[in-house]
């Protein structure tokens, strides 16, 4: 699947349309995405941190991604989620890349990180596992 038409299909998530990410390569099990700040992902308005909750979704939303990459209208439906803040995230694009770690008839297990300037420093990881249906 291409790029331009996956993410087509995110424009199309109003959530995924107020998060303002764009997926930077995909295949069929990993998704690699960047969201651009806005003010409106701020959790503490005295600092320009992003909220914790901005940061999970965008990071299901990756995960979303890896597990079901064509989808049309509707993504994967997320059953169960763990996410871990290791740092603060400051002002400034956040990157998050998803690996389907295990992928049966009925759940997928993706594990997700997400860092700002480098990788090697995450601001946040999760698992997620989704159910396909």
């Amino acid at each position: 699947m291409d790029l331009q038409t996956v993410n087509a299909n995110v424009s199309r998530v109003p959530f995924f349309r107020f998060l303002n990410f764009e997926v930077q390569e995909v295949d069929s099990l990993r998704a690699d995405t960047e969201m651009t700040f806005e003010s409106r992902h701020i959790g503490n308005p005295v600092l320009e941190l992003y909220h914790g909750g901005i940061i999970a979704s965008f990071m299901e939303a990756t995960a979303a991604i890896a597990v079901h990459p064509e989808f049309a209208e509707v993504p994967a439906k997320p059953i169960n989620l763990t996410v871990d803040y290791l740092r603060p995230a400051t002002r400034g694009p956040l990157f998050a890349c998803a690996n389907v770690t295990r992928k049966g008839k009925r759940i997928a297990s993706v594990s997700v990180i997400s860092w700002q300037t480098a990788r090697e420093k995450p601001v946040a990881e999760g698992l997620y596992h989704f159910l396909l249906v």
